[in-house]
């Protein structure tokens, strides 16, 4: 009856969010219910066949391929937040040339995911090119090494992302910074606050809606990249070896039905992820309010 009650009371309200509602459900929440539905489908019926298969036939390293999946998002997310964070910081304050920086910094998040593949493979094409190159030229290396192997392929595909993707979360994070009022930071000044104690006690607490915001919407993305490390690094299960990988070689196998098993896994440890981070930072946000 209370929901009965506020419908009636901002029914207008109601009117015009509807048809957004509507279009939300169509286009986004039906896909997932149907993929999940198709998941438990053999033949018509319900049955776990698909999730037994995405483990012992098609992708007998599904342990490696999570643990893949958990490397990789966190240390994509930190290396996008810390410039991010840093970018934001330098771009709230005022100087001449603002504008213009802050459009640059921008741009990367405006091109295309296969352009930014492409040119980060000629910077660390396994032989010679710019970072082997570079790093020769300041005595680093003594000769070519190449970036897309081993460990050092997560760090390649991670700092190739996060080039073009910090941006989002740049801006995220000034809108917060922007929000904070003057007056708090001539108080804490007067009161004989350092910039570290300025930052520890005001930016932070003001900022934990926008980190979490920021945060949640880029994981997600993360869990599901797949065409830069396609393109940067190859057909290497090593780094390719993620659910959203796992999900298009077995829809390219021709199972559906295997393919929304996947889909569903990297759904559920999405959630997981999302909802562990929201109680950490909940708690942590109210450990320091008090």
């Amino acid at each position: 009856m209370k929901i009965l009650s506020i419908l009636k009371n901002n029914a207008m309200e109601v009117a015009f969010i509807l048809p957004l509602l509507i279009f939300i459900g169509y286009i986004n929440i039906y896909p997932i219910i149907q993929g999940i539905i198709l998941s438990f489908t053999l033949v018509g019926k319900f049955s776990l066949y698909n999730y037994n298969a995405l483990q012992t036939q098609y992708t007998p390293n599904l342990s490696s391929v999570t643990f893949n999946t958990l490397i990789y998002v966190p240390l994509a997310l930190a290396i996008e937040f810390s410039l991010a964070l840093l970018t934001s910081l330098l771009l709230n304050k005022n100087f001449r040339g603002r504008s213009v920086f802050r459009a640059i910094i921008i741009l990367p998040y405006g091109i295309a995911t296969v352009v930014s593949a492409i040119a980060f493979t000629f910077i660390f094409a396994p032989e010679g090119w710019y970072a082997n190159e570079f790093m020769m030229k300041l005595g680093f290396l003594h000769a070519s090494i190449n970036w897309t192997s081993g460990t050092l392929g997560f760090f390649v595909i991670a700092i190739a992302d996060s080039w073009k993707t910090f941006p989002l979360i740049m801006l995220i994070l000034l809108g917060g910074l922007q929000s904070i009022p003057d007056s708090l930071y001539e108080a804490a000044a007067i009161d004989g606050a350092t910039q570290m104690q300025q930052f520890r006690h005001i930016t932070l607490p003001h900022l934990y809606p926008f980190i979490l915001i920021a945060l949640i919407i880029r994981s997600v993305s993360e869990f599901n990249i797949l065409a830069l490390p396609l393109i940067l690094v190859g057909n290497k299960i090593q780094f390719l070896g993620t659910f959203s990988y796992n999900l298009y070689e077995t829809f390219s196998l021709g199972s559906a039905e295997l393919s929304a098993a996947a889909a569903s896994v990297l759904l559920a440890i999405i959630f997981v992820f999302v909802a562990v981070y929201i109680l950490i930072s909940n708690k942590f946000s109210g450990d320091n309010n008090e």
